[in-house]
């Protein structure tokens, strides 16, 4: 967890369990005050590092001063060559993707103990996250850039950011500034066809490192454009089949979708799937943030006549732990997206939340909305950030009839400015998928090729105009 993190002394420890009695407390009562999970909770009495704001968080509920419980000598300023193994400061080409992914993040310590104990008990590897879509996968290893500020890449097909020369671009030039490597970042013009050229940093990083793991962070394998590499025998994105000692690669990949990687370095998968109970106290947790944070949720539960720890609980058993699903659904209550909406009505699952969702817009209804399938449909197919006026022109319709339905769908939408324009792309690739299965284009009764066709047909004209 690196410096945003801290853990307590025993004599701290020993002062918080006294501190406990005292107020006859049991240790999920102070996982409650504090607003986290009880296995951050065993964590912090197990002498384990925590994050620093339920640390402050323990201290405050417990009436303990922090200072004098902190271990000082795992929180001391280190210098520059001994914490951030001698990189310069650098704003982060994904700070966005991070920022975003981050916010109102909870829990999943037991993940980033995992990487540690690979890391120390490993001379070099490869470290691989996989689960179902919306477990959280992207978060988690989000959370863990931002605290160790290690290189990392996000691969996002649905903005076309999952190609291997993006990737190797990206790596090199971030090696490059993080460890002060004497090359231009003006890459030479083979280094973005294979990984010859990455692999030849990472050994001259591993010379630098000064005894610091080295930790390279790539998200969502299984979103990579395998058709973007030339060699098609080489490991996913050119990993290296051998690492220099001291590197390591933290992963992130779906569950069920293999990737090519060979390699003689040590190797750990990580499944989320075996760490049910965990999942549960942080979807938990992170329903009781929201609850506390949102006058409109408590507002809805009080008018539903339940208890917050109802609405917690049920929420969190529909979810399946799926933290996708809770970022929709609660989102839904708060805008009042379904105003007929009670707990007994919720879907069960992300999948039944996508079906539920595309019922409540009226996409099935007869006659069929076109303007709402056409608008859904060609954003999908971009592939890229596109804009209100853009779709309007591929489909023939008013913008302001483009932007009703954009409305409508926009918690399932990522928008940003582009060169002043506002631009959508689907936010999550799993609804992506949705939108593509069979019984879904069905229903719509929607031709992919011929929307394709539309599209580049809009191109042309655009390009060279009626000829």
């Amino acid at each position: 967890m690196g410096r945003n993190s801290r853990r307590a002394t025993q004599a701290g420890i020993n002062q918080a369990e006294q501190a406990l009695k005292r107020k006859v407390w049991t240790k999920q009562r102070l996982a409650t005050e504090v607003g986290c999970g009880s296995n951050t909770i065993s964590n912090f009495f197990n002498g384990t590092k925590i994050e620093n704001r339920f640390f402050k968080g323990i201290c405050t509920a417990l009436d303990l001063e922090e200072q004098k419980i902190v271990d000082l000598s795992e929180d001391a300023e280190p210098k520059l060559d001994d914490d951030r193994q001698a990189r310069a400061p650098f704003a982060h080409p994904f700070q966005t993707i991070i920022d975003n992914k981050t916010k109102d993040f909870v829990g999943r310590e037991y993940v980033f103990d995992a990487i540690a104990k690979f890391i120390n008990s490993k001379t070099n590897g490869y470290f691989t996250i996989i689960g179902d879509p919306g477990m959280g996968k992207s978060t988690i290893l989000a959370k863990y850039v931002q605290d160790s500020g290690c290189v990392a890449h996000f691969n996002v097909e649905n903005d076309g950011e999952n190609r291997a020369d993006q990737f190797l671009e990206s790596i090199c030039k971030q090696l490059i500034k993080q460890y002060q490597l004497s090359y231009s970042l003006a890459l030479p013009a083979d280094a973005k066809s294979d990984g010859v050229f990455l692999k030849k940093l990472l050994d001259e990083v591993a010379i630098k490192r000064n005894g610091k793991p080295v930790v390279i962070a790539v998200d969502a394998l299984d979103e990579v454009d395998q058709s973007s590499q030339t060699n098609k025998n080489a490991n996913i994105l050119y990993f290296p089949r051998y690492l220099p000692s001291g590197i390591y690669f933290v992963t992130t990949v779906r569950r069920g979708v293999d990737v090519p990687l060979v390699t003689d370095a040590a190797q750990q998968i990580f499944n989320l799937m075996d760490y049910q109970s965990e999942s549960h106290e942080d979807v938990c947790t992170y329903i009781r943030n929201r609850v506390n944070s949102s006058d409109k949720l408590r507002q809805w539960i009080q008018s539903q006549k339940l208890t917050e720890q109802n609405f917690i609980d049920e929420i969190a058993a529909r979810s399946e732990n799926n933290f996708m699903y809770l970022y929709y659904v609660l989102y839904g209550i708060e805008e009042d997206i379904y105003p007929d909406l009670n707990l007994d009505s919720l879907p069960l699952g992300l999948q039944q939340y996508y079906q539920f969702h595309w019922q409540k817009m009226g996409m099935n209804d007869i006659p069929r909305s076109n303007v709402k399938i056409n608008v859904m449909y060609h954003l999908a197919e971009s592939r890229q950030p596109i804009s209100c006026q853009l779709i309007s022109e591929y489909i023939g319709e008013t913008p302001l009839k483009v932007q009703d339905v954009l409305k409508a769908w926009l918690q399932f939408l990522h928008k940003r400015t582009i060169e002043g324009e506002v631009c959508y792309s689907i936010y999550h690739p799993d609804f992506w998928r949705f939108l593509h299965k069979h019984e879904t284009i069905e229903a719509a009764r929607v031709s992919i090729p011929k929307i394709n066709k539309q599209k580049s047909d809009n191109l042309w004209e655009a390009m060279f105009g009626d000829e």
